[in-house]
């Protein structure tokens, strides 16, 4: 009798390690996937962007053109945010009967342009 239980746990024993072993080698097999194949785990693969080789990457340290609020024309000036055709004329307006603006800051001086919409404007506009 001894003999017939060392053979079941022998058996079963044997059983644990093979089912041990396929759960590494599946385990193994999906990092494998998930390491060199990620578009898989994601979901939606037609999603993700790959970067166009055609065009230049633009680095971190390249900033946008700032819209030149001396020389905008009305159509330019209504691509910023809070500015409407009437305001684009306005500010065309206070530039041909005061000149050029000195600083961003002085656009305070437009008629309906307040310290709020500038603060919005500041990082898009400049006098150069």
């Amino acid at each position: 009798m001894a003999k017939n239980i060392e053979g079941v746990i022998a058996k079963h024993y044997w059983r644990a390690v093979t089912f041990l072993v396929l759960v590494i080698l599946i385990g193994a097999g999906f990092w494998g996937l998930r390491r060199f194949n990620p578009a898989l785990f994601l979901g939606k693969p037609d999603f993700i962007a790959v970067p166009n080789e055609n065009q230049p990457q633009q680095s971190v340290q390249d900033k946008p053109a700032l819209l030149n609020i001396n020389t905008a024309s009305a159509e330019e000036l209504e691509t910023l945010s809070g500015i409407g055709p009437q305001m684009a004329q306005r500010i065309i307006q206070y530039r041909e009967e005061h000149g050029n603006f000195t600083s961003v800051d002085a656009l305070t001086k437009v008629k309906g342009l307040g310290e709020k919409t500038l603060e919005k404007l500041k990082p898009f506009i400049s006098v150069e």
